[in-house]
């Protein structure tokens, strides 16, 4: 494995702009963003006016598609957009001499294996919490006695559970919904970590909140997955030559769209996270593209060209990196959990194959976006 000689051909350092319309490259931009805030927030608002009205299946099911599709985009996007990609430019004879043919393969399984050891460490740290929690709870043990846990169909309850290192007010209901399986909801104030419950003498189960940091972060992977590669597609956007920017800026808009869908989705099914936390990682989408596109408006009298070997190597290294990222998220996160451990693990027949379907559009759509690039 060596890196490249930088010997670099006649004519790869060059770009030509010719004919490049400031004012409508600025107005994209403006564009690109009110089309990702739409998508983004668009799965917020849906849970919203479900949250605000009669719960329907029809509701419910509407959400599983969004957040199914989103699935499918995630995985397409890895595979078909940006593996490709990064075969492209380390393929490109202007990066210069490579004996090793593999390097976006190498680079996407660094960015798979950081990502499972970051998220790995995370459940190690709660795993230990837990545990520091059942020795206190061992310790406390002439504590208030719990109550006993007992689901029936569309009983309320309301007195709150003594909480370990901290108090809480909760309440709580149980339904069959449209999984087929019970469902307990409980909201909680204060500082509070974990909830317990005693459900068979000495049987006691650990529901704990700080395992959702989990869910936190495995979405905060996901967005800097999306990040990484959202500022390339704007800075190549915006130093694309005239006669081949408005089919990129198409494929682009249908890109932000989808991707904001499967980020908000995502978003919306972390139920820790506060609305500011929400509304700051849907604005943070929002911008980083338009934000690319503004550094490659700005930067587009110096730009060497997407063929110079820097440009190659660096849109290569993080197309790779972003491709292991989404990868890992999409593959692990997204739909094995959800299907192997989640809500669509005992749904219906019929949700199953909606749910299923939605992937397979996801990821069929977002390859016909990738066949137009």
């Amino acid at each position: 494995m060596s890196l490249p000689a930088m010997d670099v051909e006649p004519g790869c350092s060059s770009s030509n702009l010719d004919h490049y319309n400031l004012s409508l490259r600025i107005g994209s931009v403006f564009i690109v963003l009110a089309a990702s805030a739409f998508a983004v927030f668009l799965p917020l608002v849906i849970q919203r006016l479900i949250k605000s009205g009669t719960k329907s299946t029809t509701a419910e099911w509407i959400l599983v598609i969004i957040k199914q599709f989103g699935a499918g985009v995630i995985v397409a996007t890895a595979f078909i957009h940006l593996l490709p990609d990064a075969f492209e430019s380390f393929a490109n004879p202007c990066i210069g001499e490579i004996s090793f043919d593999a390097w976006p393969g190498a680079i996407a399984m660094i960015g798979v294996l950081a990502t499972f050891l970051i998220e790995n460490i995370g459940h190690r740290i709660v795993s230990e919490r837990i545990k520091r929690a059942k020795a206190q709870l061992t310790r406390d043990s002439v504590a208030q006695p719990l109550l006993p846990t007992t689901i029936e169909d569309s009983v309320e309850r309301s007195p709150p559970k003594p909480l370990v290192n901290g108090h809480s007010h909760s309440h709580g209901h149980s339904q069959n919904g449209i999984f087929g399986h019970a469902q307990t909801h409980v909201h909680s104030h204060g500082h509070t970590f974990f909830e317990i419950d005693r459900t068979n003498g000495d049987e006691i189960t650990i529901t704990s909140e700080v395992s959702e940091s989990i869910d936190r972060l495995s979405l905060y992977v996901l967005e800097a997955g999306i990040v990484f590669h959202s500022v390339l597609i704007g800075v190549t956007l915006s130093v694309t030559q005239a006669t081949a920017w408005p089919s990129l800026f198409i494929v682009v808009l249908f890109h932000q769209i989808f991707e904001g869908m499967a980020l908000g989705t995502r978003i919306i099914d972390v139920t820790s996270l506060s609305r500011s936390r929400k509304y700051t990682l849907c604005i943070c989408f929002c911008m980083i593209t338009p934000i690319g596109m503004a550094i490659g408006i700005l930067a587009r009298s110096n730009y060497a060209g997407e063929s110079s070997p820097l440009a190659l190597w660096s849109m290569g290294t993080l197309n790779s990196l972003s491709a292991g990222i989404l990868l890992w998220v999409s593959l692990v996160e997204l739909l094995a959990e959800e299907w192997m451990h989640g809500d669509l693990h005992e749904a219906s027949a019929p949700l199953s194959l909606l749910g299923f379907l939605s992937v397979a559009l996801g990821a069929a759509l977002m390859s016909l976006l990738g066949n137009w690039v």
